[in-house]
């Protein structure tokens, strides 16, 4: 964390010292910054779907669902990262599109899920 800590804080600094003499160079830095953060996210989310995968093969639960999950959730982080990347620049109708596309494609990625639950549901019913 003191190394993600240190980019931002850092990437900050020179963007505002940037940004009275050289604006554009002050959006590089800072997109700079936000994508190396991200790419070291990611690589830690690495981590975490390989030990969620080593459960999943224990259990007796569909493997499409959990992927499903996996994808919504990539799907939220990035499009909030695309999203804040648009607002910082002035472009809050782009960002506005993304998050909009962003719950379409949740909304559509959760129906074999929604499916399964009703299916659950009316054995029980």
């Amino acid at each position: 964390m003191w190394k993600i800590g240190i980019i931002g804080i850092g990437a900050s600094f020179i963007a505002l010292i940037l940004k009275k003499e050289k604006q554009e160079f002050s959006m590089l830095v800072a997109l700079s910054a936000s994508l190396l953060i991200f790419i070291y996210a990611l690589v830690k989310v690495e981590y975490a779907v390989n030990f969620i995968n080593e459960i999943l093969e224990k259990m007796p639960i569909p493997k499409k669902y959990f992927y499903q999950l996996l994808k919504m959730l990539g799907i939220t982080y990035a499009a909030d990262f695309s999203s804040n990347i648009c607002k910082d620049a002035g472009y809050q109708t782009i960002a506005m599109e993304i998050e909009l596309f962003a719950k379409i494609s949740i909304v559509i990625l959760s129906i074999p899920g929604i499916e399964l639950f009703m299916d659950v549901l009316g054995e029980f019913i």
